[in-house]
């Protein structure tokens, strides 16, 4: 893998979630566009480089969020475990693929929010700090909403991003030979 191009595209798709997210919202619910290219990741590159660079998006994307540090990071890590889990299974270029990715991605992203959500609310007191947190608000049906806007929209994004693997110069996995 490219670790310019990925760069690049993880900074390109940072810049769009947040200027194009208030114009793509749809009941307050925009697509997650970084998800999207956690999914392109973890599909095509070796399982290595995947869970970290799908780690490395999640941490970028939390320093930019008022979520907690980590929320991110850790439910993109896990989206990236279950995708790389079916790269042999799937057959990456097809959309009907890329929606149910997109679709099982963001229930799991979804879960780890409106979990966090519901065990420390916002204007919860820090651990002994006693710092107020942001005041982030997760309603469940803006977060469903969330997960089907962006599994109607990942055929398209994932679709333009299959054509573009090239660039970031993917390699499979080598499989290392057992000796008997």
């Amino acid at each position: 893998m490219r670790w310019l191009s990925y760069i690049l595209l993880a900074y390109l798709s940072i810049a769009v979630q947040i200027g194009l997210s208030p114009y793509l919202a749809y009941h307050e619910a925009s697509p997650n566009l970084v998800l999207l290219v956690v999914i392109f990741i973890a599909v095509n590159a070796p399982r290595d480089a995947a869970l970290l660079a799908c780690f490395l998006l999640g941490v970028l994307q939390d320093m930019v969020t008022q979520q907690q540090p980590g929320l991110f990071a850790f439910s993109y890590g896990v989206v990236a475990l279950f995708v790389v889990a079916t790269q042999q299974v799937v057959y990456k270029e097809h959309p009907l693929t890329h929606l149910s990715l997109a679709l099982v991605a963001g229930l799991i992203t979804a879960f780890f929010l409106l979990l966090h959500g519901w065990v420390l609310p916002p204007g919860a007191k820090a651990m002994d700090h006693g710092v107020s947190l942001p005041a982030v608000r997760l309603h469940p049906t803006v977060e469903l909403t969330r997960v089907v806007y962006t599994a109607l929209v990942a055929p398209f994004v994932l679709g333009a991003l299959q054509r573009m693997k090239r660039f970031f110069g993917f390699q499979a996995a080598k499989r290392r030979s057992r000796m008997w």
